[in-house]
């Protein structure tokens, strides 16, 4: 294995899995997993502006130094770090995942940017379950990999179901393409104490308890047949999706066509609208932030 010290993003739309596969890749001595760190440097919740890292220390000593750290110098300070080779960060903000792109090129850190995505199906489920609408995934899912694949950075795409059909297959091959040492049992992150902020509430509890079940849940409940039936049926055939769906599996770890796409950096680029409504909304956030939303 290389030597070479690695920044890993774990891009995916919420409810996609990002939390589990960035504990997952952080489950090793030379790796660390921050969370979704993002909101420590760009809080948009109440609590955001009171953090508590995943140990359950107040007064944790890892992050005692860390989280005064600038925020465009945040992923290299870990990596000089002579204990880590990899920080992963599955800070779903496409505006950080842009800026931490730009960040560690302008360090010569190199970068995977690893895009986590759940079939329609299974995404719709997991937001129907907590009491949304079945057509909510819909906007959610073309928002972010819309956004994402327009961005036109160099990818790995990895299907959720197939990382949790098989963990140690899927992770032999991230560990593969990374440069990261695999182990057997590494899917199993909740043996490690971590030291990472925010993300899943369901994915965090997994650590606390120090145990897991990685799978994927395709007996759906009879409620949420009916109420999908009827939405596909309503719907008709959704080319928008499809599409894409469609480029996301172009550019899955199994593609060998899309090796191209996988490697170097992209060159600076004229940012989108929405990248300058996201920094306005982070402004006011900050002063009018969220209530609190914990979501298992």
């Amino acid at each position: 294995m290389t030597d070479t010290k690695r920044l890993v993003m774990v891009c995916g739309a919420a409810r996609s899995g990002t939390t589990m596969l960035d504990l997952m890749l952080g489950n090793a001595d030379d790796a660390f997993s921050c969370g979704e760190i993002y909101a420590l440097f760009r809080p948009f919740r109440k609590h955001h502006f009171d953090p508590v890292c995943s140990c359950g220390d107040q007064d944790c000593e890892v992050w005692r130094e860390l989280q005064y750290v600038p925020e465009s110098k945040f992923h290299r300070r870990i990596l000089e770090d002579d204990r880590y080779r990899f920080v992963v960060d599955s800070s779903k903000d496409l505006r950080w995942v842009v800026n931490s792109n730009e960040w560690a090129t302008a360090d010569n850190v190199p970068v995977t940017n690893l895009l986590l995505w759940k079939e329609p199906v299974d995404l719709a489920h997991s937001h129907w379950k907590r009491g949304r609408p079945i057509d909510y995934f819909r906007k959610a899912f073309l928002d972010y990999y819309e956004r994402f694949l327009d961005l036109e950075l160099p990818c790995i795409a990895i299907n959720y179901p197939s990382l949790v059909g098989d963990p140690q297959v899927m992770l032999e091959k991230v560990c593969a393409r990374i440069g990261m040492d695999y182990f057997p049992g590494k899917e199993e992150f909740w043996h490690k104490e971590h030291h990472h902020f925010f993300g899943s509430a369901g994915t965090a509890k997994q650590v606390d308890k120090g145990e897991s079940k990685v799978g994927l849940q395709r007996d759906f409940p009879a409620e949420f047949n009916q109420a999908w039936g009827d939405y596909t049926r309503q719907r008709g055939e959704d080319l928008r999706l499809q599409s894409v769906v469609d480029r996301l599996r172009a550019l899955d770890i199994d593609a060998p066509e899309a090796a191209e796409l996988r490697s170097g950096s992209r060159p600076g680029w004229i940012r989108p609208l929405w990248y300058y409504r996201h920094a306005l909304k982070a402004v006011v956030r900050r002063h009018y932030p969220e209530r609190a939303q914990v979501v298992d």
